[in-house]
This record gives C-alpha cells, structure tokens and sequence, in this order.
C-alpha cells in the first residue's frame, strides 16, 4: 500500500517540479530474482539513481509486497492511480518494466495512454526509459518486446508452478495452503496430513448429525449453540490473546452452511486426496472454474481418515436426495443478495410451511437460523412483495417527475446557449494550450541551437509552465461544468431508463429487484427500510433543479 515518505533529492519542496512515486513490486513469481528485486534492493537502487536528478521530490512511496504482475489490481498500485488522478504526483519511477507488470497488453495501456493523459513522466531505470528526457524512448520498439518477454516470464512460471503441484499431488503430498479442517500439517513434513484430535471430534460430530437428518443450518446452528467453535473464531481469539472458553467474549465468525457442505463432500475425510477440482481461465485470471469429476486427481489412501467411507457414502447419498431436488421445489427468493436483516446484516432466509393444504412462505434472519445471536425477524413474503412494489411504484413517480422537469430544461433555450457557451471556451482553451505548448518548445530548441542563453531559455519556460497551469485548470472547470450539465441533462440517461420501464410494473422479478434496489432491511419491529439504487445520481440531479430555479 502506498506510504509517505519525507527524504528529498538535492532540492527543497519550494523548488521541486517533479513529485516523484515510487512503485515497488514483489511476488513469488520473480523466481531466481527474487532476492535480487527485493522492495529494499528496489528503494535503494531508485534513490542511488534519483540522488543525480535535479528538480526532485520524493512524496510518495506504492508498495505491493506479495503481488503478482500479471494483474492490476494491486492495493498500491491502485492507490497510485488515484494520486496521479489528484496530481498528488506527477512522476513514476520503476527499477524495470517488470515491476510496473507482466502483462503486455495492460502495461502498454498504461505507457502508452493513461500515463500520458494526465501528463505523468515515466522512468524505468533498467531499460533507459524516460519521457521527458528522452521522449523516443516510450516508443522504442525494444518497449514492447520487452513487456512481451516478461508476458511470457508470467506464463512460464505459471505453467511451472502448476506443474510442479500436480506432480506432487499425483504423489499423494498435500500441496494445498490450510489443512482441511480435522486436520493439520505435520510438523516434521509439511507435505503430509495428520489428524488433528480436537477437530476431529467436531468433523464426526457433523457426519453423525447429518446421518440423523439434520441439514446445514441445523448443523450450524447446533454448534454455534453450544459455543464450538469455529476455526476462524479460534485463530482471531489466539492471535488477540482472548480466552477460548469465555462465552462472555462477542463472536465475530461462526459456522456457517457453506462450510458445512463444503466438510460433508469433502473426501479428504476417507484418506483421499483430490486436486484439479477446480482452475483458472488463463495464467491472468484469479476467476475459478469448477472441472468436470474426470479431471480431478483423486489419491487415495494418503493419511489417515476420520470418518469410514461407509458412512461417507450414506452421507453424500442423502446429500443428493435432499438437496438436488431443490430446484424443483421453486422456494428460490426474488430477493437473493438484497433482502437483509437490518440488526445484524445477515441474510434473510425464505421458509415454507404447510398449513391446511395451502403453502406459507415468509422469510427469517439466517443467523436467527445458525445461531442464537439474533432475533427471528419473521416477516410474511407476500406481504413484503406488496410493500416492495408500491414503494417502487412510488420511487418510480419521483424520477419521472424528474424526467419532466429535465425535459423542461433541455428545451430551454437558454441553457441550450449555456452549454455552448462551455464548449466553445473549452475549444479555445485548448487551441491556446497547444500554442504555449509548441512556443515552449521552440524556446527549448532556441536553448540548445544557442539562440537564447540558459537564464532567459528558464525564464521563459517557467513563464510557460505557469500559463499551461493556469490553462490546464480552466479546461478542467469548464470540462467539469460542460460534463455535469449535459449528463444531468440527458433525458435517455441510463438510469432514468431503468424506472421508466418499470413505471407499469405488476409483478416482482429478480431482475427488476437487482436493477432498482440496493438493499431491503426487516427491523425486529417489522418495518421494512428500501434503499434505491442511483441515490447519488438522483440528489446530483436535485441539486441541479435547484440551482436553475426558474428556469423551469
């Protein structure tokens, strides 16, 4: 993440053009450099170079320690691109084109359109690179094959790394990051699984409990009941040194049924080993996706199990008799992702009860359900899908109330001149930039030919540099203006749209719910509180109205 750092190069603040950043990277994928390319070695190697530049100042320090470079979204990285969006810097500096990143196509993006967009000086201390004290240097066709070449670096230790894995896990070792639970890592072979005691207990504890018929949530909220537990909630509490026993002490983490299902399909219980379940779309991409069973790698007797595959076989066969015909049943909720409990946050779960004949559905806190630490927050589904789509009805009057009065405005003549007005004052600021753009330019050269002396050729661009500036801000206000006022001034706006076409709207979909609603929130009470999607663009627009007054 990114760090501020004090030290100065040669020159103080007052006298500084250049507000340096530095960009250090390191991840394992740096192979037989990594030492070489450690963020240390990397600081040191860039201030040894910046201790001979003039006009310099380090102000900030990106650091992304564990990060591959075949990806951009990196915590420092990001930071970075945020400053250089405030002008908080104006200058990156690498030791190389490979800590920028290993992917050719983004990398090149970024040399070759964002940097300079916002005017950013670039060096790359390794391959010579520098945009202002040698332009060409960007475009040198060296550039590109060298952001292939540590394309195909990424690639190469991608496909050696996963095959040095299935090699091993074709051997039986565990190649895996956690042990799964029930088991840990022994000490005197990190690659080979033993039984974990204490764990053990509670993984016989859920096999046991399924085999009686209890499902997930049941199983969860068994444990979470009688205060197993869970993994998560051991590891916070050790590393805070709080009492494991002390129910007193507020939980963060506790069972949940993902985990639950993940424990009962997992065939580590029966000394197998199974690897290759799951893979990436490239070398690039972090996205999973699920293979088919005759891909896996399946070892067996690898360690020692705790649960006997007879019981695991009844167990994975009730699991697909209770939940494969899940489907069927049509108890999905429109709701998935949207409808919360609005005391602890969690899910609200829908239910269905059969009373004289007829099905009653309603939803319930998920953590009611799982545990005891909250309350119910029973609320019927029918009435709840009448109160959504009368407050949508009702949202939906406001922004086409809206849409009116934006229509109003965009047949006002006046504001039609206003706009133009702003795009003419944009163009001719423009125009006046690229003229002080190339005079400072032919000063530069009238320096170099020996035509003016080195105070006047610094006079000059410094005269030059404070009239850009000074321009540079007008395009940015009157660009911010020009953008604002015609983006509120759309009547086809996106977002409009998406109420418009629900303004005869008679029954929910989850699709219409995921495009207008943010979140649905049941009180203990039962009060029911919607959040709107686009609540910034809608108050943007009433500030707007606002401001024109009567003009419409």
């Amino acid at each position: 993440m990114a760090r501020k750092s004090k030290k100065e190069i040669n020159l103080s603040t007052n006298t500084c053009k250049w507000k340096v950043g530095l960009y250090l990277r390191l991840s394992a994928d740096d192979g037989e450099n990594y030492e070489s390319d450690s963020i240390t070695n990397q600081r040191e190697f860039i201030y040894q170079y910046l201790n001979q530049e003039e006009n310099i100042f380090i102000g900030e320090e990106y650091i992304d320690d564990g990060f591959s470079g075949t990806t951009f979204n990196r915590p420092g990285f990001k930071q970075m691109i945020k400053d250089i969006t405030n002008e908080k810097i104006n200058t990156v500096i690498v030791k190389d084109l490979s800590r920028l990143g290993r992917n050719y196509i983004e990398v090149g993006n970024y040399l070759e359109q964002v940097f300079p967009l916002y005017n950013i000086r670039f060096i790359a201390i390794n391959d010579d690179i520098d945009t202002v004290k040698k332009p060409n240097s960007i475009s040198n066709i060296i550039v590109p094959i060298k952001n292939l070449m540590n394309d195909e670096y990424a690639r190469d230790i991608s496909q050696k790394v996963k095959s040095a894995l299935l090699s091993k896990s074709k051997e039986g070792k565990w190649v895996g990051g956690t042990a799964p639970y029930g088991y840990m890592k022994n000490p005197e072979n990190k690659h080979q699984l033993i039984i974990n005691p204490d764990e053990a207990k509670i993984v016989k504890t859920i096999f046991r409990r399924s085999l009686k018929g209890d499902g997930r949530i049941k199983i969860c909220k068994y444990l979470n009941n009688n205060f197993v537990l869970c993994r998560k909630e051991i590891q916070r509490r050790n590393k805070r040194n709080l009492s494991l026993s002390d129910t007193t002490i507020e939980r963060r983490y506790f069972w949940g049924t993902t985990t639950i299902g993940r424990m009962l399909e997992n065939e580590a219980y029966i000394e197998n080993l199974t690897y290759n379940k799951t893979g990436n779309f490239s070398y690039k991409s972090t996205r999973q996706i699920k293979k088919p069973r005759s891909e896996w790698i399946i070892v067996e007797d690898t360690h020692e199990a705790i649960i006997d595959k007879k019981t695991f076989d009844k167990v994975q066969k009730e699991i697909v008799e209770r939940y494969h015909p899940r489907s069927e049943t049509k108890n999905e909720s429109i709701y998935n992702g949207i409808l919360k409990c609005n005391d602890c946050n969690s899910a609200m779960s829908k239910q269905t009860d059969n009373r004289s004949g007829r099905n009653y559905n309603y939803y319930t806190c998920l953590k009611h359900r799982i545990s005891n630490d909250c309350s119910m927050h029973k609320f019927d589904a029918d009435e709840l899908d009448e109160i959504v789509i009368k407050a949508i009805r009702q949202q939906v009057k406001l922004v086409m109330s809206l849409d009116k009065a934006i229509t109003t405005l965009e047949e006002d003549q006046g504001q039609t001149n206003s706009l133009q007005s702003y795009k003419t004052k944009v163009s001719n600021l423009e125009i006046e930039l690229e003229k002080l753009k190339r005079l400072k330019k032919m000063a530069y050269e009238d320096w170099k030919f020996e035509k003016i002396s080195k105070n006047i050729f610094l006079e000059n661009n410094q005269d030059y540099d404070n009239r850009i500036d000074i321009i540079v801000n007008e395009i940015k206000f009157f660009s911010n203006k020009l953008n604002n006022t015609q983006n509120i001034i759309k009547k086809d706006e996106q977002w409009i749209n998406k109420f418009r076409r629900n303004k005869n709207i008679r029954k929910l979909t989850s699709r219409t719910i995921k495009e207008l609603i943010n979140g649905i929130y049941i009180t203990n009470d039962n009060n029911v509180r919607i959040v709107f999607n686009f609540q910034d663009e809608y108050k943007k627009t009433i500030e707007f109205l606002n401001t024109i007054g009567d003009k419409i």
